[in-house]
């Protein structure tokens, strides 16, 4: 098998064992979430991690009041048992996994624990080759820690870890919403609390089944594929004369691959034969590269949507770049990226709005979601419109982004549900209902918020409230001077107007331009600053004109939401500069400073 096909069969496995990995974390969210009672919910949840996961054993440590000890509160069979008896307890910060586990809030990796310095060896479990140690942590505060073994050596891989952290992130919440439903009054915490739980009990089995659905066609069309290609290495073969066989390379390598299938299977030799007999009509649907292609499109359908749960699931979750941010620059970016048609939206945004605290490319991913949201909700409404509004709090300490539409609205029974992963009210069909929750995840770790009002039949209102950048001196004094000329295409919109403002000041000559227009001599200036998203044009149209002129090595590309696959292309143009867009003076300096260098 050459090593394309080799790739291809590895990226399916991958994608399978992802598929068997969220839908397992699924399914132990779905089993925790329906029970409130920490003594009853620990064993089955280390039940349910044995048995989907299929490990030698596992079990669950929750630390003391005083947070010195970690102590085993569930352990999978008589091992569990003996050693819960025993009141088995390991030293936070000791020499054992768990111990390293809690001390530093990190997952720990033994692929074989004969070698592992920082290693407990248990005498009622002799059979453990190898061992995870995962944290139960909220934010940064430590809870406790899953231990997970397996009897074979280095059964652990980098995708195991990330989906396994991801049930144990589940599994910290519910333990810490259990933990604080044992003291919570009747009140509207606890009733919030208890909806919450339904949700995600009910929501987590429809995720199964969703994923179920995706990964269930890989395998039957990738066999297809397989006796396809196969059927014709050897068909090809049987055509070729001895003569032509000799004549080439390419020929004697097809006939030394149709032997090699042949060998492997010699009843393919009978469906060559039937093969031969079939009518030209009948042959054509037998033998039809369309038909390989529409199953290779089924295969990267399936494999897609996986791991489009798996991005929405991990990606919120990845190391933030919170910075000084232009709110509606990154909003309007959006609303460029997020296929919603621009004319049904209305923008209203304050002139002098403060600069917000986020990543721009996070806060990308929430505007984009809620954006794609409200225009699904607009389904079958004869007049569609989305208001985005972006207003400063009145208190002065954050920004305050709306996003309205006049669709369908969310039902009262849904709306406390909507931030539940895995919950949707669109139904499954291509629906994950991992964004909103991805949303909320992503505005907490900045200090933000998110909130949503709506009456079905008028349309909802989602609140988006970002803190206000605290910006030090040096972020908001110009710290270059520089001449030169410099040419800026962008929209007419307030970054641009930063820019060219910043880039005047400096000692700079500005010139601005906008998508489309016939940029007369662009040799003429010393630095071409791009933004990769245009609203109503593509950048790189633009960037071809730059090519075709002789002037990209000249040019500065900056965006708001890099992404990997275009940042690969503009490089393979030559475009060399490519970089976050900055939305201070001193940031917009320095990299214009460096680009000219």
């Amino acid at each position: 098998m050459d090593q394309s096909k080799i790739t291809e069969n590895v990226t399916l496995e991958q994608a399978l064992r992802r598929a068997n990995l969220l839908a397992a974390a699924a399914e132990v969210s779905q089993a925790i979430t329906q029970i409130l009672d920490i003594d009853e919910l620990l064993p089955k949840a280390v039940d349910i991690i044995c048995d989907a996961y299929d490990f030698y054993y596992a079990g669950v440590f929750l630390l003391n009041e005083t947070g010195d000890f970690a102590v085993l509160r569930a352990g999978r069979g008589m091992p569990g048992k003996i050693m819960i008896e025993n009141n088995h307890k390991l030293a936070v910060g000791g020499n054992s996994m768990i111990g390293a586990c809690t001390a530093f809030n990190e997952a720990r990796i033994s692929l074989d624990v004969d070698t592992e310095k920082v290693w407990y060896p248990n005498p009622v479990l002799p059979e453990t080759r190898s061992e995870m140690a995962l944290p139960l942590a909220i934010g940064e505060r430590v809870i406790g820690a899953v231990t997970v073994q397996s009897v074979e050596a280095a059964a652990f891989s980098d995708e195991d870890v990330s989906s396994l952290q991801a049930m144990a992130n589940q599994l910290a919440i519910a333990l810490d919403n259990a933990q604080k439903q044992r003291q919570l009054d009747q009140a509207h915490a606890e009733l919030l609390h208890a909806k919450t739980f339904e949700a995600i009990a009910t929501a987590t089995g429809d995720a199964i089944h969703w994923i179920g659905n995706k990964a269930e066609p890989i395998g039957n069309t990738a066999e297809r594929i397989r006796q396809d290609t196969q059927v014709l290495f050897c068909a090809i073969a049987n055509l070729l004369s001895p003569e032509q066989a000799a004549a080439s390379p390419l020929a004697q390598q097809v006939v030394a691959e149709a032997k090699a299938i042949q060998s492997a299977n010699p009843r393919i030799n009978a469906t060559l034969e039937k093969l031969n007999r079939l009518p030209p009509e009948k042959l054509a649907k037998q033998i039809s590269v369309n038909s390989t292609l529409d199953d290779l499109e089924i295969i990267q359908n399936a494999a897609s949507q996986i791991m489009k749960v798996k991005e929405e699931l991990i990606g919120p979750a990845r190391e933030h770049a919170p910075r000084p941010t232009m709110v509606e620059d990154v909003a309007q970016d959006a609303l460029s990226q997020s296929g919603v048609p621009a004319e049904i939206v209305r923008v209203s945004v304050l002139s002098a709005l403060p600069l917000v605290k986020a990543d721009p490319v996070q806060l990308n991913r929430v505007f984009v979601n809620l954006l794609r949201n409200a225009f699904e909700a607009l389904d079958e409404q004869p007049q569609p419109q989305i208001l985005l509004d972006m207003q400063p709090d009145p208190g002065g300490q954050f920004v305050n982004v709306t996003i309205t539409d006049n669709g369908s609205g969310i039902p009262a029974e849904d709306l406390d549900k909507i931030w539940v992963t895995f919950h949707t009210t669109k139904g499954m069909a291509g629906h994950s209902g991992l964004g909103l929750p991805a949303c909320r995840l992503i505005l907490d770790q900045i200090g933000g918020e998110i909130s949503a009002e709506s009456t079905p039949g008028q349309g909802s209102t989602f609140t988006v409230r970002l803190p206000v950048a605290q910006l030090a001196a040096a972020e908001t004094a110009p710290g270059t001077k520089g001449k030169g000329k410099i040419l800026i295409i962008d929209n007419p919109d307030r970054w641009h107007r930063f820019a060219a403002a910043t880039l005047s000041s400096a000692g700079f000559k500005v010139s601005a331009a906008q998508p489309g227009d016939n940029f007369r001599k662009p040799g003429q200036y010393d630095l071409i600053l791009l933004d990769d998203i245009l609203a109503g044009a593509d950048s790189r149209d633009v960037i071809h004109t730059l090519i075709s002129a002789g002037v990209a090595a000249r040019v500065l590309v900056v965006s708001s939401n890099p992404r990997v696959e275009r940042t690969k292309n503009q490089l393979l143009l030559g475009i060399k500069n490519l970089l976050p867009k900055p939305y201070t003076a001193a940031a917009l300096l320095d990299q214009v400073k460096a680009a000219l260098n």
